[in-house]
């Protein structure tokens, strides 16, 4: 839209300054000067004294003369005005023209001319300024999308790191249930071997009480079953 506007105004621009220049088959053509004075009477006639004067350019009002002195406000060729201060008087018609000469044209278009000068001078500097900024949020969006990327490769390396911190504390929990159960199982093992000592010492004190009890019984069982005793030897 900037760049719209400003070649809009360039165009108006080009466009006024080549109404300025006269054609090339009316280089050798003469004006009249349009500079001129003209006064303001007290009256529709050069006998009359005068009032002001006015350059080339001045603005004049019709007025209504005092009714007492004038009938009209176009006498013989003169007319009735009022300037922009307020004051009144009388001025040849011969002198006036109904539009603005080209003395004030070519100043109003010189002012126009240099307004969009300015006016092209600050929608240039806008898009400037409109570019720059442009660059600057693209470098900031292109930053921020590197960033983005950063924390994303961030993000997969935390989470294979977190994905390996559970499976390894899921092999420290395993490890540590192993060991629990190895030292459940030494310990039934030891309570087993201590039970099988205990049962194999009972059995072979048990076997040691029936051997002297036999080696106490097995000779008077003998003594009494012989039908000769040792004195009939």
């Amino acid at each position: 839209m900037l760049r719209a506007t400003v070649l809009a105004t360039v165009l108006t621009l080009t466009a006024v300054t080549a109404s300025l220049v006269p054609h090339a088959a009316e280089a050798q053509s003469r004006w009249v000067n349009d500079e001129i004075r003209i006064t303001f009477r007290a009256g529709p006639g050069d006998q009359y004294r005068i009032v002001r004067h006015f350059n080339t350019g001045a603005r004049l009002e019709p007025a209504s003369p005092p009714a007492d002195r004038f009938p009209s406000a176009s006498i013989d060729g003169w007319l009735y005005l009022r300037d922009g201060a307020g004051n009144e008087g009388w001025a040849r018609e011969q002198y006036l023209v109904d539009e603005p000469p080209a003395r004030v044209r070519i100043t109003t278009v010189e002012r126009e001319r240099d307004r969009a000068r300015a006016r092209v001078e600050e929608l240039t500097a806008e898009v400037g300024a409109h570019n720059r900024e442009q660059a600057d949020l693209e470098r900031e969006l292109q930053a921020s999308r590197e960033r983005i990327a950063e924390l994303e490769d961030s993000f997969a390396a935390a989470r294979r790191g977190f994905e390996l911190f559970e499976t390894h504390e899921a092999m420290e929990a395993a490890m540590e249930a192993l060991e629990q159960r190895n030292a459940e199982l030494l310990e039934e093992k030891r309570a087993l071997a201590d039970r099988s000592l205990k049962e194999w010492f009972l059995i072979g004190a048990g076997v040691l009480a029936a051997g002297i009890l036999l080696g106490l019984i097995l000779p008077r069982l003998r003594r009494r079953q012989s039908p000769w005793g040792s004195g009939s030897l």
